[in-house]
Parts: structure tokens; C-alpha cells; sequence
């Protein structure tokens, strides 16, 4: 008699051992992504939000989704970058519930826990909260694996609710990055033309509705704006996807990027150990794994049975080999005949969806050798995982905080759109044992900035004589603006003398950048005089 199925309390430990992934979110500050405040600014103007002092993408950009799920929290806290934080973290939590409940049809609880820990700790998705700060990325982590449940559970018995959600998470992950949705999209379309999976069995108008987003990738490939960099310059050589290197710099041209790409050393080396497990299992030894103590088809109830598993395990394989390939620069001619490059801004963004085979082929070693279930070996590589990335939880942070609004957004000459940001402005005031006024500017990039500009600093009287003034490159030429990192954090000073029988105050200061051989200033979003005015207490 087959004894009744016990509640899974395995996702409990699945949501704690996030904990490590989301505890960088409660140190305080901010950390310096390179996205810089950008992602706090929106959460803080919705109404604005995703195109906050930058040009609109609506195919490439990010969608107004993620930060309208931020904003009951800015509305209890009152700070962009609390609602911020507390958005990646709810997106942590789901992506490593979402991951467990996919695999677990298919692996097991042990082998769903260790694929949900290599989703959520693999190294791309660290650095795309950590390092990118891309917000809407994040939730599209979290989308993923609901999505594929919810496919998985169209063969099951309450496949409208399987439906209902599937269509739901998909809709919002096109509301969250319409572009990177849209290749989610069309995977989904090969897959289910593959004769390795076994959702090509579907009725007539659930391929009507994929025909439909066929449709949909033809309209956003063909109405996509003009790209911001050149996509074919960006491809990804194969050494990068091994490189230990972690790197916090902007994505260039070449194999010199300042980005890492590593798919994960844990994650790599479990898909690969399963991968050779399973070509050299005997089909005696699949069918004693597959009815052995904890087992999926031991536990009953939708889980997948050895035949359909073994498919779905080959047709991850393909998955991967896939998307591998297509980062590389050999793949370039595929992007360009299908299209799919008017989708993304860089062909690396694809790695975002290589979380989804290499959690379920590492998982799958749990079922493929049940020796690996057993608790000390089970709780050692679920460790490992941990471990691996756990150098990779170290983001660089900042004190900084422009609350609601910077002082200032500057989009530099010819620039397309505003590039960098003036969060802060602290004056001390004169002394009796000092005459001199010193100004401390914060400035963030979020930009590449194109041009080395020069920070003026003027002193104002009420009739807006010039009192004071201090014209030179940022940090007294130690930090020139075309070096700044996006994200990064600039803290540049300037030192004002002030003449004997200066005018009574108050006083101003008026604040800029210009390029010093032709005198051009740098554009101030929303003032015409190119100016960040700034009162002096």
C-alpha cells in the first residue's frame, strides 16, 4: 500500500539558505552598481519610472513593472533605495522559490533545493543585483521558473490554473523587459518544436497562442529604437565564462571587458559530473534510481517519470550548448538573420536565461546517482554551491544618498541622454581662522561619459555678481570625468577664497561642467542656464 504523501517543508530551507544572497541588502547604504541611484529614482517617481532622467527603450529598457512593485515600500519607508532593496530581495526570495517548485517534479525535493541554489547563487545573477544593478533583470530571474512550472503543470490535472499563472508571469515579465521576454519567448517556441520535450504534445490553440508571440517578436524586432552601443562588438569569448576574474567595470568592446561572465565553477562542474553520470547510467540502474527511497516517483503526485525526465535532462543539455553558443561571436551571423539582436542591448544579456539549465542539470545529479541525495554527501554540495559565490557577495557601497532627487542631472554635449548624476553638495563656510569657503560635490555616472569636462564652481552674491570662483577638472585633475566608472562614486572638493570687503550674503553657488577647449557647458536637465544652483547656509 503506498503510504500518503508527506507535506514538503523543504522550501523553508530553501528560503533560508537565500538568506546569504539577500543579507548584503541590509547593510546600510547603497551599493555602487552601475546603474547607480538610477534604480532608487524610479522607485521614488513611478509616474516617471523607468525612463527617469534617461531616453525611453521600451524594447530594450526596463518596463514599469519591477518599480511599481517597489513602490508600497517607498510609500512605508519614504527612501527609493529602501523600496529598492527591499524589491531585489522579495525577487531573491521568489526566484529560489520558484526554481525549487519547477525542479521539484522533476528531481525531488533534495534535487529541487540544490537546483534552487545554484539559480540563486550562480554568479550572473549575483552580479546582475550587485555589480549591473539591473532591477528589472532581477524579477525576470524570479518569472522565470513560475513560468516553466506553470508549463510543466499544463499536462496535470488543474492545467487552467497552471494556465492562468503561466500566462500571468509571462505577461509581466514582458511588463518587466520586453526585449529579453521576447527571446525568453522564442525558446519556449523551439522547445516546444524539439522532439527531446515532451510539451510539443499541445492542443491547437495553445500553439494559435505562441504563433501569436511569434508575432510579437517580429513587431518589437522591427519597431525597436536605435541601439546605444553596437551589439556585435560585445560578444562574449569563451575563456570569459571560466575566468574566477569578478569585475565591477562598464561592458567594452573586445575580450578587455570589465564585466565577468563566469557561468560558476558549482554550477559548471555538477552539470558536467550529471551530464556523465547519466550518458553512462544503463537503463537497470535508471529504473533502481528511479523507484529508490526519496525519489520523485516516491513521492507521488505530479512529478515526472524517468522517461519524460530523461528527455527533459537531454533537451537542458541542448538548452545550454544554446545558449553558450550564442554569446560567443561565432553565433553573430544567427543574431543578425533572425533578428533577435534589435532585442537586447548586448548579446551577453542572454546568460540571464542559462540560471534555467544549469539548475536543473545540476540538480539533476541529486536523481541521476542517489548516493548524492544521502545527507552528508546531499548537505556538502548544497554547501559548496553556497560557498563558491559566496567572494561574490561583496558589493561596493556608498553612504550616499541624493533622497527623492539629485541636485542635478547632466547630460554632456551631444550626449543623447543625461550620463551623469550630481547627488550632493556639503559647504563649509568660512571661519575666522579660514576665509576660505570649501564645497564637497558627489557626482555618479551612470554613463560611460563621453568628453573631459571641467567643473566650475562659482560664488554668487544676491545680484548675481560672481564673488567667488573655482574652475578645474574633477578631484584637481586626479579624476577626469572620461575615467569615471558607471556607478562608481566621485567625491571631488573645491576650496573658494574669499576677497576682504566681499558683499553681505546670502550667497549662492552656481555649479556646472564644460569642455574647457570650446567652453561648451554640459546640459542641467530642466535648467536652461546650465546651472545646479545651490544656497549657502
Amino acid at each position: 500500500m503506498k503510504a500518503a504523501p508527506r507535506f514538503d517543508l523543504t522550501w523553508i530551507l530553501v528560503l533560508l539558505l537565500a538568506v546569504p544572497a539577500v543579507a548584503p541588502l541590509t547593510y546600510p547604504g547603497f551599493f555602487e552598481t552601475q546603474g547607480g541611484f538610477l534604480t532608487a529614482l524610479n522607485a521614488a517617481h513611478p509616474a516617471e519610472a523607468p525612463n527617469w532622467s534617461r531616453a525611453a527603450d521600451p524594447v530594450r529598457g526596463e518596463g514599469k513593472l519591477p518599480y511599481l512593485l517597489a513602490w508600497p515600500f517607498f510609500q512605508l519607508s519614504g527612501s527609493g533605495v529602501t523600496a529598492v532593496k527591499w524589491g531585489y530581495g522579495l525577487a531573491f526570495l521568489l526566484a529560489a522559490a520558484g526554481a525549487y517548485f519547477w525542479t521539484r517534479r522533476w528531481l525531488g525535493p533534495k534535487g529541487g533545493l540544490l537546483a534552487a541554489a545554484v539559480y540563486t547563487y550562480l554568479p550572473w545573477h549575483l552580479s546582475a543585483v550587485y555589480v549591473r544593478g539591473a532591477y528589472a533583470e532581477a524579477w525576470l530571474w524570479a518569472l522565470w521558473p513560475v513560468i516553466l512550472w506553470a508549463m510543466d503543470g499544463l499536462a496535470g490535472r488543474r492545467r487552467w490554473v497552471s494556465a492562468l499563472v503561466g500566462l500571468l508571469a509571462l505577461s509581466a515579465a514582458f511588463w518587466i523587459q520586453a526585449g529579453l521576454a521576447t527571446v525568453f519567448a522564442a525558446g519556449i517556441l523551439v522547445a516546444l518544436a524539439s522532439p527531446l520535450t515532451s510539451l510539443r504534445r499541445i492542443s491547437l490553440w495553445r500553439w494559435i497562442a505562441l504563433l501569436a508571440l511569434a508575432a510579437i517578436i517580429i513587431y518589437l524586432g522591427t519597431h525597436s529604437p536605435q541601439p546605444r552601443v553596437d551589439f556585435a562588438s560585445h560578444f562574449v569569448y569563451p575563456f570569459q565564462l571560466l575566468s574566477a576574474a569578478w569585475g565591477f567595470g562598464a561592458s567594452v568592446p573586445d575580450w578587455a571587458d570589465g564585466l565577468s561572465f563566469q557561468l560558476g565553477l558549482a554550477a559548471v562542474g555538477l552539470s558536467v559530473m550529471a551530464v556523465i553520470l547519466k550518458a553512462a547510467q544503463r537503463p537497470a540502474e535508471a529504473a533502481a534510481d528511479a523507484t529508490a527511497p526519496g525519489s520523485p516517483e516516491e513521492i507521488g503526485g505530479t512529478e515526472r517519470g524517468t522517461a519524460s525526465w530523461g528527455r527533459a535532462f537531454w533537451a537542458w543539455v541542448v538548452a545550454l550548448a544554446a545558449i553558450v553558443l550564442l554569446v560567443l561571436p561565432l553565433a553573430a551571423p544567427v543574431w543578425r538573420v533572425t533578428g533577435l539582436d534589435e532585442l537586447l542591448t548586448y548579446p551577453w544579456q542572454l546568460l540571464a536565461l542559462a540560471g534555467l539549465p544549469l539548475a536543473f542539470l545540476a540538480g539533476s545529479a541529486i536523481r541521476v546517482d542517489r548516493r548524492l541525495g544521502e545527507l552528508p554527501a546531499w548537505a556538502g554540495v548544497t554547501a559548496l554551491v553556497i560557498l563558491a559565490s559566496y567572494p561574490y557577495l561583496a558589493p561596493r557601497f556608498t553612504r550616499a544618498d541624493p533622497g527623492a532627487e539629485p541636485l542635478g542631472v547632466v547630460q554632456p554635449v551631444g550626449a543623447a541622454a543625461p550620463q551623469i548624476l550630481l547627488l550632493d553638495a556639503q559647504v563649509t563656510p568660512p571661519t575666522e581662522i579660514t576665509p576660505t569657503l570649501t564645497v564637497t560635490l558627489t557626482w555618479q555616472a551612470t554613463e560611460p561619459v563621453t568628453g573631459d569636462y571641467t567643473v566650475f564652481v562659482h560664488l554668487l552674491a544676491p545680484d548675481g555678481s560672481k564673488v567667488a570662483q573655482h574652475d578645474t577638472r574633477p578631484c584637481d585633475g586626479a579624476c577626469p570625468t572620461d575615467t569615471w566608472q558607471p556607478g562608481a562614486i566621485v567625491t571631488d572638493r573645491h576650496t573658494l577664497d574669499l576677497e576682504a570687503g566681499a558683499p553681505p550674503g546670502p550667497y549662492r553657488l552656481a555649479i556646472g561642467l564644460y569642455l574647457l577647449d570650446s567652453g561648451e557647458r554640459a546640459a542641467i536637465v530642466g535648467r536652461d542656464d546650465e546651472t545646479v544652483s545651490v544656497d549657502v547656509p
